[in-house]
């Protein structure tokens, strides 16, 4: 089975689609052109390795590099990186006006411990930034004399 950007953009949605209506991103387009999961996707693929056609139009060819092997992952890091640009969308702030309070930050806070979470679990599932051990030996050949 391999995916396709509309099933990518379904299940991004099904797992952040009130976060992304709140923070003004598109959060019902799942017909491969939801623009606001773009550059998730794009960076994702980029990030397992593969090449993409367009940084500013991913297509079903470019997501199908993704290996049946790599699909839990996958998801998982278009689950961050979509988690990261919705930070980027919201900017509201706590107001207080007499006794009267917003807090409006709640979300983006929200949305931070979110993603601490999951980073956290991506690094102990797939291992990143850990070291790769490789091992060798070096071999002189010289000639002693006396």
């Amino acid at each position: 089975m391999s995916l396709t950007r509309a099933n990518t953009e379904f299940l991004i949605v099904s797992r952040l689609g009130p976060m992304m209506a709140a923070a003004g991103m598109d959060s019902t387009t799942v017909d491969g052109t939801n623009v606001n999961l773009n550059d998730p996707i794009g960076k994702t693929i980029r990030y397992l390795g593969y090449a993409v056609v367009s940084a500013v139009l991913v297509s079903d060819a470019d997501v199908a590099q993704v290996t049946d092997a790599e699909t839990d992952e996958y998801l998982d890091l278009v689950t961050i990186h979509t988690l990261e640009a919705l930070l980027g969308h919201l900017d509201d702030v706590d107001i207080r006006v007499g006794p009267r309070t917003e807090s409006l930050s709640q979300l983006a806070a929200q949305v931070e411990r979110l993603l601490a979470k999951l980073s956290a679990k991506a690094d102990k599932e797939y291992g990143f930034g850990m070291a790769t051990v490789t091992t060798g030996y070096i071999q002189k050949d010289i000639a002693e004399h006396d």
